[in-house]
């Protein structure tokens, strides 16, 4: 399923629960979230909430269950999906009079959108023929937003089984987390954040979603986050090496970053932004080329034409009934060597 992208920001990852369940509350409308998946427990728990809400049956994944972990993470995704697929289906079918769902999508358009121009030309209109075909093409517009997820990558600790000894690798918090998005049902991104970390990186390879299709199409994206340009060098490449494309480098100055104590040299956005503005097209080409390579190695599809790749800025603090709420403040699109402000 394809996600709406007439929105400029995102609600991003806060902490291990805040957005936990977000694209419940605001996918149908358009807006993509980041959903924290490291914490196995919280999100069983959160499962068996939404089977009971929405009449499912729910059978416990419990520890006595193989690789339950994994399957808590998978189940969970894919009921959310589920949920906001319904809503999806359900707003499209609705009616546009006054104080129904299908309006508030279009009201909270971006003014300068071709969704909302068109969808103000439908108010305005007084031909009901004209009107309904209009109301038509408006459906066409409604795409539900990403249901990203999450892993802090240093959040990676081994685990053990019931006899005390240490489980494989890949039963790592952090791999364990992967592999249940990767399982998943959902075609969205994951966001990596809190720096490089070569053993969960690698992991990637392991599934066919992180990859592009006949196609050119890739199910799982995979999103960075960033403290400046040589961050989104370093990491690009490593993935680049894998055949695996960086859809997105989400960019947190060192200064101003979440609250995660990162080492950098303490520049502001402004500085960052600059290098970026500057390297741009080097960058592209450079993993572009390199990715292209390492698929035709590995005797996978290659990209037929040149895949999008994102520069977003996330920052900017702004404070509500004591809770931060982060906001994305810029936004780069790079494609082709082509760098767009919002």
């Amino acid at each position: 399923m394809s996600h709406s992208d007439l929105h400029r920001f995102h609600i991003p990852v806060m902490g291990l629960a805040f957005t936990v369940d977000t694209p419940v509350k605001v996918a149908r409308y358009g807006i993509s979230s980041v959903v924290s998946i490291i914490e196995h427990n919280m999100l069983e728990v959160m499962r068996e909430f939404y089977y009971k809400q929405n009449g499912k049956d729910f059978t416990a994944i419990t520890k006595k269950d193989e690789d339950y972990r994994a399957k808590r993470i998978t189940s969970y995704l894919n009921i959310i999906n589920e949920i906001v697929l319904k809503q999806i289906t359900d707003l499209r079918n609705e009616s546009f009079e006054t104080g129904k769902e299908i309006n508030k999508y279009f009201e909270m358009l971006p003014d300068t959108s071709e969704a909302k121009l068109l969808y103000r030309k439908m108010q305005a209109s007084t031909n009901q023929v004209e009107k309904e075909q209009l109301q038509q093409e408006l459906r066409k517009f409604i795409k539900s937003g990403a249901i990203d997820v999450n892993i802090m990558t240093k959040v990676d600790r081994s685990n053990y089984d019931a006899n005390g000894q240490p489980l494989a690798q890949e039963f790592s918090d952090a791999q364990t987390a992967l592999r249940g998005f990767a399982n998943s049902n959902l075609s969205s991104s994951m966001v990596f954040s809190a720096g490089l970390n070569p053993r969960l990186y690698s992991y990637c390879e392991k599934f066919d979603d992180f990859f592009p299709d006949e196609t050119g199409f890739v199910k799982k994206k995979i999103t960075l986050k960033v403290s400046d340009f040589r961050s989104a060098q370093v990491q690009g490449r490593f993935f680049a090496k894998k055949g695996i494309w960086i859809s997105e480098f989400r960019v947190e100055s060192g200064l101003n970053c979440g609250g995660h104590a990162f080492a950098t040299d303490g520049l502001l956005l402004g500085p960052i932004l600059e290098e970026f503005k500057l390297n741009k097209n080097a960058l592209y080409e450079e993993l572009f080329n390199t990715c292209q390579t390492a698929l035709a190695q590995k005797n996978r599809p290659q990209y037929k034409e040149k895949p999008k790749m994102k520069v977003t800025v996330q920052g900017e603090l702004v404070h509500l009934r004591k809770t931060t709420f982060f906001i994305n403040t810029m936004k780069l699109t790079l494609q082709d060597g082509e760098v767009r402000f919002y």
